[in-house]
Order: C-alpha cells, then structure tokens, then sequence
C-alpha cells in the first residue's frame, strides 16, 4: 500500500520554472502552467530533480538514493551489463499546484490570492490522498456562500476600498470567515485570513494567464560583452504552492527502517532551503517546504 504526505511551498525567492515555451515578441521564458487553468504549476519531474540534487552525497549515499529517487540511465554501462540501468525509484513524485499568489494592494503589502476552484481542489487532494477530511464539508459550504455570479472576488478584513493590483476595478464584497474554517486555512494553508482574496476561477485564470510578473534581463556573450536583453516570467517571493509526496511499501519493509527514518527526519526538518528551476547563481528559487500532513 502507498503512503502520501502533503507539503507546502514558500518561495523565498523568484522562481523561474521554465516551460521551454516562448510567447514571440512579448516574453522570451514562460513558466510551467496547467494547460486547462494557466496556473503556475511545478512539474514533478522538476520536484524529483530539485529533490534528488538536495539529498545526494553526503545525506544520502549513492544506493539510497538510487532507492528513493531511482536509477539515472548514466550509471548503467553497456559493457558491464549490455543494458543501461534504468530502475524506477520508490518515492512517488506529484506535480506542485499553485495555492496562492501574492498580489499588491492598497490595504496590504499584498494579498494571498487565490480561488475556490483551487481551494476545491486542494481539499480534494488532502482528502483523496492523506484520507483528511477534516471540515471539507463546513469549507465546500462555505465557498458556495460566495456569489461569484455577480462579485469578482471577496476578501475577510473588513476594510473598505480594497484594490488589488492587475484587478483594481473588480466588483468585491467583505465577508467573514467561520472560526473552524478561518483556522483550517491557518493550520493547513498557512494562510491569515485577513490577508487572503478569493476570487472568481475565471478571473483567476486570466490574472495568472496574463499578469505573472516579468523580469527583464540582459544576456551576456562569451566574450564578457552585454548582448541583448531578454524577457522571463518569474513566481514572485512569498508564492505559495502544494505537492503530494509518497512511497510504495518497499520502504516500509524492516529492512528499510533506517533508509526511511534517514529520509523523513531530514525531509521534515524545519529551516531546510530548497531550490527549484533555473537560475541557481542569480538566487531565484530558493523556498522552505513544509510537512502539511
């Protein structure tokens, strides 16, 4: 049987997860999206990759890595073997979908913004995954409280005149939070209500389609010489993002114990740094991961 755990992504930094897609004449370097939603995701070869670079040598040494994360078809050798080695590992690598994107306001620093399909869909991975139904009722209710028909987004502090960048003209609504919800979404979102908007999915998609920040940057020759600038799209510090991490049962045969005690006590460790995509020497990417579940 599959064992599955929820964590939380916090970039530290930009991110820049490329795509390997171009938008001719307007941004050169597009992040991964969901190609039904346009919300930033991480794609879980990229996690698996973040995650195997973090853990080799000297956490991990080269067989255990080949246990968790499988073996690279570089190690094999056709004179040693006449077969390249290519052997699946033992953890379970999901994609990282996109919880909450920060955006300015006039009322915050920024807002934590999302919507309720996104919400919905978290709930559903908490619940079909680490079997966590804790309130998923009280929350899908509460959602449907939300008159999206006729209000763009409705956000939980009680000011009034709210803008919110790339959205300033959007019809709102102040609402408030049931206190079992408000502290669901703190416990297991790492979310603080008073600085949390929910929006419209529709409205969502095309702010994440169309309003992701860009960076402008200049493009060096080999010879030390500026050459021409160029455009990418970047995950702003202070995104939040989910991902289903699991295991199949060999790591939870005896033999294994210490394999898997090794692998969750440094996995879990809190203060751990991260980095994901591109860009390492410039400092984009760097995030904490959190054990949600």
């Amino acid at each position: 049987m599959n064992t599955y755990n929820m964590y939380m992504i916090e970039t530290l930094s930009n991110m820049h997860v490329g795509s390997g897609d171009t938008h001719f004449g307007i941004v050169d370097n597009l992040i991964q999206r969901s190609p039904v939603t346009n919300v930033p995701v991480i794609h879980s070869s990229g996690l698996k990759g973040s995650l195997r670079e973090y853990f080799a040598e000297p956490i991990l040494n080269a067989d255990e890595i080949r246990d968790l994360f499988g073996a690279d078809v570089a190690e094999g050798s056709r004179e040693k073997s006449n077969q390249f080695i290519n052997s699946p590992g033992h953890l379970i690598f999901f994609e990282a979908n996109m919880l909450t994107l920060p955006l300015r306001s006039n009322q915050n620093v920024y807002y934590d913004c999302t919507s309720e399909e996104i919400l919905m869909d978290y709930l559903k991975s908490m619940k079909d995954f680490v079997k966590h139904d804790l309130i998923y009722d009280d929350i899908k209710n509460w959602l449907k409280t939300m008159d999206f028909n006729s209000h763009d987004f409705y956000y939980f502090n009680g000011d009034m005149g709210v803008e919110i960048e790339d959205f300033i003209n959007g019809i709102k609504y102040s609402s408030t939070i049931p206190e079992n919800v408000k502290k669901f979404l703190y416990d297991y979102c790492k979310i603080d209500v008073a600085k949390l908007a929910v929006f419209n999915s529709s409205i969502f998609s095309s702010i994440c389609k169309d309003s992701i920040p860009v960076v402008a940057r200049n493009f060096i020759k080999p010879d030390g010489t500026s050459g021409n600038l160029f455009y990418e799209e970047v995950l702003p510090r202070k995104t939040k993002l989910y991902f289903i991490l699991g295991y199949d049962s060999y790591l939870n045969h005896p033999n294994k114990a210490t394999l898997k005690t090794k692998y969750e006590t440094e996995f879990n460790k809190s203060g751990n740094i991260y980095q994901f995509g591109a860009n390492y020497s410039i400092g984009y990417g760097f995030s904490k991961t959190e054990k949600i579940i």
